[in-house]
């Protein structure tokens, strides 16, 4: 979510997010809270272990969700989503915990603006780590498919690894130098609007930008990324529907794309949907050939670790993928 001032209103950019996904997926749920307690944090919520590693859940569309407390209150379920530069709560949990409306702000998504409320989020805690207030717009659950969102507001400045097989993650202290051996690719990035944009990655031999969003289950491509690849390398095709955060839906065109590569790590397919959204705008791709990666081609790695402060994506191979003889340079 970008997120400046306006003339009396707010700019947020969050909604990298499609949910539940770009092709045919089961409902998320359409009220009530996703399988939420509400009530006081006990001595079993709260991590006693040095290392501060938080298991996963998975939605629906295979997404992440951590427990995540407020004011004290929860554990609530928070998807974790890397493209979204704010962190969201639902319009359930913000009345029961009776939360401080703030300013309205027009919302970016994937599929369009919306004009949308903003509240108050007091002691955001996840694990051992307080995060303060934040400020947070407020959609509805079933559109969410979560209690929350924990948006780049809640992760700048952190190593986060993303461990797929163990379904964990661990925050890591950036004061301390990850081991960069213990993963086989490393590629550097760019920031723009809190994003990590990393170029060492290819589709059917051609260069692209690439944002890691884990809030989102499918790959989703811009026009420019269609118009790249040409007819050749669309090996099928059919339509879409986008649904975002906000509850808009769009359509686009879905297919099957060859020859991925990120640094070493080669997939023959991959499948994208490609759509002309204000997301790729906002964050200066829309000219270029760009592509969020979602959580249907992240699973297939081992771990991922997102280093913010370094500006560093680094990946565990995929058993199943390829690995080039020769070491992109990085």
């Amino acid at each position: 979510m970008l997120y400046r001032a306006l003339s009396g209103a707010l700019t947020l950019y969050a909604a990298l997010c499609a949910a539940p996904g770009a092709i045919a997926q089961d409902a998320l749920p359409e009220s009530g809270f996703a399988n939420t307690t509400v009530g006081a944090l006990t001595d079993a919520d709260r991590l006693t272990q040095e290392a501060e590693r938080i298991a996963l859940a998975r939605d629906r569309a295979s997404r992440m969700t951590v427990p995540v407390s407020i004011d004290g209150r929860g554990p609530f379920k928070f998807m974790i989503d890397t493209g979204s530069e704010r962190t969201v709560v639902s319009s359930d949990i913000a009345s029961v915990l009776s939360l401080e409306m703030a300013e309205i702000a027009r919302l970016v998504s994937i599929a369009g603006s919306k004009m949308v409320q903003t509240v108050y989020l007091p002691e955001v805690t996840l694990g051992r780590r307080n995060y303060g207030e934040l400020v947070a717009p407020m959609l509805e659950a079933h559109h969410i498919g979560a209690d929350g969102i924990l948006g780049l507001d809640g992760l700048q400045d952190q190593r986060i690894l993303f461990d797929f097989l163990e379904n964990a993650i661990t925050i890591e202290d950036i004061t301390e130098r990850p081991r960069v051996s213990d993963f086989e690719i490393v590629v550097s990035a760019r920031r723009k609007s809190g994003q990590l944009i990393f170029t060492d990655a290819t589709l059917g031999g051609k260069r692209i930008s690439v944002v890691i969003d884990t809030g989102a289950q499918s790959n989703i491509g811009n026009l420019a990324l269609l118009k790249r690849l040409g007819a050749s390398h669309k090996l099928s095709e059919q339509q879409a529907t986008l649904t975002s955060v906000t509850g808009q839906t769009i359509m686009a065109d879905a297919g099957l794309a060859q020859d991925f590569r990120i640094g070493r790590a080669q997939f023959d397919y991959v499948p994208i949907v490609f759509a002309d959204a204000d997301a790729f705008r906002e964050l200066g791709l829309d000219k270029t050939p760009a592509l969020l990666l979602g959580m249907s081609t992240l699973r297939q790695f081992n771990r991922m670790m997102i280093d913010f402060k370094q500006r560093r994506v680094l990946f565990d191979m995929p058993e199943a993928a390829r690995i080039r003889p020769d070491r992109a340079r990085i």
